[in-house]
């Protein structure tokens, strides 16, 4: 099991959204339908912040929080919390900090991770004081988040105990006043106790009580919402453990272990919501207090234990599973599933012409408009065989592989990734093969706004059953011309952006080229994709350019058999328009020299000659719209 938390919430939950990449197009926030919020977060608030602890937190446009926990601290767990106010702000903090941001011995300011990122900045420990947040912090988070109380506020006073009476060694508090999209959070001291001033109204209290594993004792996880009544006099809760209820499950292989679970749970409301969550190793407990009876909340509640067969196995095997609840929380968070109730993939995950290493992670969405997801990740090697057995439908699938070589922040940067998302997995048998050819180019998202183009062109995929995406490029560039003038260019195909003069409008060709080395991938060494389209000023609009998908079941792990021919099958992929033609050369000496090949209907048959080593495609079309369209790859797949 790969050390590496995905984190799709945090504390006082907002959605988060800005510029997100969807359905293979590019949308904003508001546009994507994962968003019901509609809470943003800049696009300056993504990338990757080195904590001073040395832990490392990656932000995504799309919402998704990730730590990576640094070397000799994989033990550690992380709380975060969001802003309210408009302000955008992404706290992470290791649950080892938590004291010392509380006693004022280490700056909170350090951990608002959408902050260092809009001011530039990725190692937290370098960034001068001069440059750090100039507001006011109350605990975690900037003062300005905290609601100011009024004269007719009244003190709170709130007791925490864990399941055997004592207390918690640590207390992740906060509060939802109903009928508002007021939250705040309270401190808890070391007796276990806090206060906070706050009008009065009808309250969900929300905790998170930890008691972290030791040499004799099992650590243990306590969630739960508590509502309170603040009226014309202080106040007074205690929230007591043992009355919660032990989140399980059990499987049917009696060999399977628990590696790690996650629990999220939240309290939705019309203006705001409020969820926690804590990656939980397996040797620590999870429990679940009672809903409470009386709240105009939705309560929303997943589980995800991960356990997997022995090390030695002939072939490995992974339960990656999901509970949800959405209206309330379960009652009973005591699971049990045959095998026969899940999906259960025997999945091969193929290489390119070189041995890998890379992961599997895999999110789950439980309702329909969970917006922050959380994953496990799994090690793959690449070549392997591997059964994975999933909860079947109603829940819903996100899936990405990679492979390949990743920098020290465990971030790919050459090798190839596959992904599939929103899919609703039946019970049954099923298999999977990840890393099929033959290689062609990838899918365009490309965006016209006023007088710029954007967007990101993908080099090279295939796209064989399960499309797999070639990351990692030695040079790039892409050009855009109009009646032979070039109008701009860049350098990077994979995020790019051309200014216009002003309002022009015509006839346009957009040229990219990549090519890149074979530490981690024999094929696509040469990439080239051109369109030649019409296009006007508009505010926004999505530029539609199609891709000719190249297929063929002969071609395994990039690799087809030289005596054998192959059927080809071309498919223009598009948002709109279908292809008036399509046509296929064939090359095998790189490029060199090009043979026509003959197409019967939308297929073609290849027969190779006996030298040949490698075959590359260029593939052509034209749609109803008049696009025209010329790709080509250089070493679509091998012969042996």
């Amino acid at each position: 099991m790969r050390n590496r938390r995905i984190i799709g919430a945090a504390l006082a939950v907002t959605a988060l959204g800005g510029a997100a990449a969807w359905g293979g197009a590019i949308a904003n926030a508001e546009d994507d339908p994962r968003n019901e919020t509609g809470a943003t977060v800049s696009e300056a608030a993504a990338g990757t912040v080195t904590l001073p602890t040395g832990d490392v937190v990656r932000l995504s446009p799309g919402g998704g929080i990730e730590v990576e926990p640094a070397a000799g601290r994989e033990d550690v767990g992380f709380v975060g919390q969001t802003a309210h106010d408009g302000s955008d702000d992404v706290v992470v903090v290791p649950t080892d900090m938590l004291d010392a941001i509380r006693s004022g011995d280490e700056d909170p300011r350090r951990y608002n991770v959408s902050r260092l990122l809009a001011g530039g900045h990725t190692d937290a420990a370098a960034v001068g004081e001069s440059e750090l947040d100039t507001r006011d912090y109350a605990g975690f988070v900037p003062a300005a988040q905290q609601a100011k109380a009024s004269e007719a506020a009244q003190e709170l006073s709130i007791s925490v105990s864990d399941r055997s009476g004592g207390v918690p060694e640590e207390s992740v508090v906060a509060w939802m006043k109903e009928g508002t999209d007021e939250t705040g959070d309270i401190t808890i001291g070391e007796d276990g106790t806090g206060t906070a001033e706050l009008e009065p109204g009808d309250y969900l209290i929300l905790t998170l009580l930890i008691n972290r594993a030791n040499e004799t004792e099992r650590g243990e996880t306590v969630y739960g919402f508590t509502p309170v009544t603040v009226g014309e006099e202080p106040a007074e809760l205690a929230v007591d453990a043992a009355a919660a209820a032990p989140v399980s499950v059990e499987v049917e292989r009696e060999d399977a272990e628990l590696e790690e679970h996650v629990l999220y749970m939240e309290a939705a409301a019309e203006n705001s919501s409020l969820g926690t969550f804590e990656f939980m190793d397996a040797d620590s407990d999870a429990y679940l207090l009672p809903q409470p009876d009386a709240s105009d909340s939705t309560f929303n509640f997943i589980y995800q234990p991960v356990l997997t067969g022995p090390v030695d196995a002939a072939e490995p095997y992974t339960y990656t599973l999901a509970f949800g609840e959405t209206g309330a929380l379960p009652a009973d968070p005591a699971y049990t599933v045959a095998d026969a109730d899940l999906a259960v993939e025997s999945t091969e995950y193929q290489d390119l012409g070189v041995e890998l290493e890379g992961s599997q992670c895999d999110y789950p969405r439980a309702w329909e408009d969970q917006f922050f997801l959380f994953g496990q990740c799994v090690d793959r090697a690449f070549p392997s065989q591997a059964t994975n057995l999933y909860s079947a439908e109603p829940i819903l699938w996100d899936r990405t592989v990679e492979a390949g070589l990743f920098d020290a922040d465990h971030l790919l940067t050459e090798g190839f990734t596959s992904y599939s998302g929103d899919e609703a997995l039946p019970a049954g048998a099923v298999e999977r093969v990840i890393g099929d050819g033959p290689l062609a180019v990838g899918t365009a998202a490309v965006i016209r706004f006023g007088d710029t183009i954007a967007g990101n062109l993908t080099p090279a995929a295939s796209h064989d059953g399960e499309t797999v995406n070639l990351v990692g490029y030695e040079t790039g560039s892409v050009t855009l011309t109009r009646d032979g003038e070039e109008l701009g260019s860049a350098e990077d195909p994979a995020d790019f952006s051309i200014a216009l003069p002003e309002g022009d409008q015509g006839r346009y060709t957009l040229t990219a080229e990549a090519t890149r080395g074979t530490k981690t991938a024999l094929f696509a060494v040469e990439s080239s994709m051109e369109w030649q389209f019409d296009s006007a000023t508009v505010d926004e609009a999505l530029v539609d350019l199609p891709v000719v998908f190249v297929e063929s079941t002969a071609v395994q792990s990039g690799w087809a058999e030289r005596d054998q021919p192959q059927e080809l099958t071309l498919a223009l992929d598009s948002w709109e328009h279908t292809a008036e033609s399509m046509g296929l050369e064939v090359s095998y000496d790189d490029g060199q020299t090009w043979t026509e090949a003959a197409l019967e209907g939308d297929t073609a048959t290849l027969e190779h000659p006996d030298d040949a080593a490698f075959v590359s495609l260029r593939l052509t079309a034209t749609d109803d719209a008049g696009t025209e369209v010329t790709h080509t790859t250089i070493r679509s797949y091998g012969l042996r």
